[in-house]
Parts: C-alpha cells; sequence; structure tokens
C-alpha cells in the first residue's frame, strides 16, 4: 500500500537497480513537490499517490457519513424480489432462455442464422402458445463439430483398450516402449 501511496520514493530507491538492469532509469522523483511520480514532464503526465489516497479517504469518510447520519435507520419490510410475480413457482422464474433470448433477438438473423416460428391459439381456444427456435452456430459447425467428431471416432477406437486382459496390456506396453527406444535410438 506504501508503494502506491508513496511511488517516488520508491522509485528512487529502486533507480539503481533499475540503471544496472534496463540502462536507463526515471528522474529523481525526490524532489519533486506533493511527492508526484513525474515520468517525462510534469505538464504531459504525473501521477499523484498521496492525493489519490487522500481523496478516497476523503471520499469514504463522507459517503459513510452520509449514509449512517443522513439515511433513514427505519427497517422496512417488503416481499423479496420477485421480478413481478409474486408466487415462486418454477413457470414464473427466468431460464437460460430467458437470459439468451436478447442476444438472440440482437444477433440471431446475422450471426445465429436463427428462425423463430410463434403458434398462437386461435381467441377463445385455451392452449399454449408455442415458440419454436431453430439456431445454427457456423462458428461451432465449422471448428468444434469436426473436432468433437474426430474425438468421439478417435474414443470409440481407443475405447477398447478398457477391455484388454493383462497379457494383452503388458503386450502393448511392451511395444510402446520397443517403439520408443527405436526413435530415440535412430533420433539424428
Amino acid at each position: 500500500m506504501a508503494v502506491g501511496i508513496l511511488p517516488g520514493l520508491f522509485i528512487d530507491a529502486l533507480a539503481g537497480v533499475v540503471q544496472a538492469l534496463a540502462g536507463e532509469r526515471m528522474p529523481m522523483q525526490s524532489g519533486v513537490e506533493w511527492l508526484s511520480i513525474v515520468p517525462i514532464a510534469q505538464s504531459r503526465s504525473s501521477y499523484n499517490g498521496l492525493l489519490v489516497f487522500l481523496f478516497m479517504v476523503i471520499s469514504g469518510v463522507l459517503a459513510a457519513f452520509a449514509i449512517h447520519r443522513l439515511a433513514s435507520d427505519r427497517l422496512r419490510r417488503a416481499p423479496a424480489w420477485d421480478c413481478g410475480y409474486p408466487d415462486a413457482s418454477p413457470a414464473t422464474q427466468y431460464t437460460a432462455s430467458s437470459f439468451a433470448q436478447p442476444i438472440r433477438r440482437v444477433f440471431g438473423s446475422a450471426v445465429f442464422r436463427a428462425r423463430e416460428q410463434v403458434t398462437m391459439p386461435p381467441p377463445g381456444d385455451t392452449g399454449p402458445a408455442r415458440l419454436h427456435v431453430v439456431l445454427h452456430d457456423p462458428v461451432w459447425e465449422a471448428l468444434y463439430l469436426p473436432l468433437a467428431a474426430g474425438i468421439s471416432f478417435t474414443a470409440e477406437r481407443l475405447n477398447g483398450l478398457q477391455f484388454l486382459t493383462i497379457r494383452q496390456f503388458l503386450s502393448l506396453v511392451f511395444a510402446a516402449l520397443v517403439i520408443l527406444l527405436l526413435v530415440l535410438a535412430l533420433w539424428p
């Protein structure tokens, strides 16, 4: 914390090490007023950690004073936030589709080639409305689907290794060891 509040003193203390490692160093900071850091020229860029720290302390004290002295201390009771639905059943809760819908509406047709089909019951019918969404993610289909297919293919082929007998497994380990030793022996 002290390094952030009084950085000029630490910059001056480390100047010799920086000079030895980098060949350059920042100008001496101890002569700068208000313990500021001036890397190039005071008119171009400077930083005063002490002033920033004092601003944070004064702001925090004023905020705490305002909250504790000026705010009401009455206890208010109200129902917990319920999104406008007083009954907390699963039918009234947000789902993943609820969170994704704004993104799908904005980027759906351009990026995901989204197609929505809404089926509304006729007036007087008490049946539910239906929303059917079809998405095609071109990035997923171009990059991840072939990779997932390759991994599934390899996993299916290697699945038989689980069911080897101890003799077959030891033979496989021995063959792998011989092949690796041959590769090392023939390596240029």
